[in-house]
């Protein structure tokens, strides 16, 4: 069997942030929540062990590339997923993105495809 893979999601929005928490969970992943900068940053800086991070469109522009260019030096491999709302595109570095009202079949699919095994 498989690890279990670790997701850190971030959001500003509690409501969201705990239906994909949900939602996530059902498909098998361990998550773990921010809704803040220096929540994000503290996951990020005291564990190696996720597999992706998913970044809510509810995070500030400003936040979204302070967190992701964080994650970056801290594990440069390590996937960032944004879910945007189709009126706020990030200049953050992100490794993906897929649009909020998808549905989650497609959040899924994408993060299923960023956490695949790399070949090299």
């Amino acid at each position: 069997m498989a690890p279990q893979k670790s997701i850190l999601t971030i959001s500003r929005d509690e409501e969201l942030q705990n239906v994909r928490t949900l939602v996530l969970r059902k498909a098998g992943f361990h998550v773990a929540s921010a809704c803040n900068d220096e929540e994000a940053i503290g996951f990020l800086e005291g564990s190696n062990s996720f597999s992706l991070v998913l970044l809510c469109h509810s995070v500030p522009e400003v936040s979204r590339r302070i967190i992701v260019i964080r994650s970056k030096e801290l594990n440069p491999k390590l996937p960032v997923l944004m879910l945007y709302n189709g009126y706020d595109p990030t200049t953050a570095p992100v490794d993906g993105s897929v649009h909020n009202l998808d549905s989650p079949d497609a959040m899924l699919e994408m993060i299923r495809f960023l956490t695949m095994p790399s070949s090299a």
